[in-house]
């Protein structure tokens, strides 16, 4: 058997998709203070987490 191949995704982080999960929930209440607030929050934590690279490719454009 051969390894997995590198051009795989990494595995989703939690963290971030909860962050993701909270902007969505703000954007469809139309609440932009807590949109922003996720957005901000998610920035920190990627920067902090993964040193500054998203571990996620299913990030939507803005």
């Amino acid at each position: 058997m051969s390894a997995p191949a590198a051009s795989e995704d990494p595995e989703p982080c939690r963290t971030c998709q909860e962050f993701d999960l909270a902007e969505a929930v703000a954007r469809s209440e139309r609440d932009g203070s807590r949109e922003t607030d996720a957005r901000v929050l998610r920035r920190r934590h990627v920067e902090a987490e993964h040193a500054g690279v998203s571990p996620t490719s299913a990030r939507r454009a803005p």
